[in-house]
């Protein structure tokens, strides 16, 4: 299967952020999913994470089993649905489904690894604050390389845009971290705080009994405003 290049991003994005401030680095990311034979490339530890005021309770943790269903429930009212993620760096589009917790306490994931899932008991898009949290599969057996595959390609400062039924949000990727799925930090699903999205997935070793990745791998982003977006 041929991966996908990666490609120029609209000038316009890189004069309006070099302003912002974030550490730019090389970035690794790998994503989330079942069904790879190989493990993948270590994730360095690259930006700064946008702050945010961590929330009471355990960790949510992130380990679904391929083929999970997905049965939305009630969502919040306020903010706006995400329909589809677009990456131009790594020239994807992909669409949105929305996500829950499962019984076990894990999120969950669209079992077709080309389409994400959006945590629907988290924040929307164009709210004043909380995280927005996306998820997909870096892989499967029967696929091949989802989505996300290529994140581990993505750098601070990189670009995306998720559209919604009340119009678009325009990113940009702040930092990129890896932490073992034991560890994964309750704070990545904060509901206070200033607006900022994340992207989820899996990575580092693979276990071939298991048929699981060893971590969670977490892009960090936060949203551009709209003078940024009409400078010159």
């Amino acid at each position: 299967m041929t991966h996908p290049q990666r490609r120029r991003v609209p000038s316009w994005w890189r004069r309006g952020w070099a302003s912002v401030g974030f550490t730019v680095g090389l970035g690794l990311i790998a994503t989330a999913g079942i069904g790879s034979t190989m493990s993948l490339p270590a994730t360095p530890q690259l930006g700064t994470v946008p702050a945010v005021q961590a929330p009471a309770g355990p960790t949510v943790p992130l380990a679904p089993r391929l083929g999970t269903a997905v049965t939305p429930g009630p969502a919040p009212m306020a903010g706006a649905i995400p329909r589809r993620l677009a990456l131009p760096t790594l020239r994807v589009d992909a669409p949105i489904v929305p996500v829950a917790l499962l019984p076990g306490g894990g999120l969950g994931v669209p079992p077709n690894p080309h389409v994400l899932g959006w945590w629907q008991d988290g924040a929307r898009p164009a709210t004043r604050h909380g995280t927005v949290v996306i998820d997909g599969h870096v892989d499967t057996a029967a696929d091949g390389p989802g989505a996300l595959f290529h994140l581990r390609e993505l750098r601070p400062g990189d670009p995306f845009v998720l559209s919604t039924e009340q119009g678009s949000q325009h990113y940009v990727i702040a930092a990129l971290r890896s932490y073992p799925k034991a560890d994964l930090p309750a704070e990545v699903f904060a509901s206070s705080g200033p607006p900022r999205l994340v992207l989820i997935t899996c990575g580092g070793a693979f276990n071939h009994n298991t048929r699981q990745y060893a971590n969670n791998i977490v892009a960090y982003a936060v949203p551009v405003s709209a003078a940024l977006l009409a400078a010159p």
